[in-house]
């Protein structure tokens, strides 16, 4: 089953040049279920205007999943407000005795997660796991598109 939410839709592909139109949002979130695991991905920039969108997705798939895997491979930008959101959907997480892994963050989102003294804290993975099996078929919760 999947869910749309207003500011929210498919991944954008970008024109001819490989540049985005000035109209376009700065940031994507796309996430999918398959059994106990959540894989959410983030594409473009996670700052002050848009970093809230990734903390509420993060929020509701670690209140309804054990496993979230978060790749971080195509962000450009990474501010604080995006290391709040993933430290926070770690502690919630952890308390659930479930787990967060960053997937193949961009050498700005290690720069900025190595400069808050945060990159320790998460279980990193540099390739992507093989797609997990399980009792239930993959089903995007939000493919997301969002931004400003």
């Amino acid at each position: 089953m999947s869910k749309n939410l207003p500011g929210f839709g498919r991944h954008h592909v970008p024109t001819a040049s490989g540049s985005l139109r000035p109209d376009d949002p700065i940031m994507w979130l796309s996430c999918e279920v398959r059994g106990n695991l959540t894989r959410v991905e983030v594409v473009g920039e996670v700052d002050l205007s848009n970093a809230h969108l990734l903390a509420e997705l993060l929020e509701n798939v670690a209140a309804r999943t054990p496993t979230v895997t978060v790749d971080l491979s195509a962000v450009t930008f990474f501010g604080a407000n995006g290391t709040d959101a993933l430290v926070r959907a770690h502690q919630a997480l952890t308390e659930r005795s479930g787990r967060l892994t960053l997937c193949r963050p961009s050498s700005v989102v290690r720069r900025v997660l190595e400069i808050t003294g945060t990159l320790g804290m998460f279980e990193v993975v540099d390739r992507p796991r093989a797609r997990v099996t399980g009792d239930a078929p993959a089903r995007p919760v939000v493919p997301a598109r969002a931004g400003s």
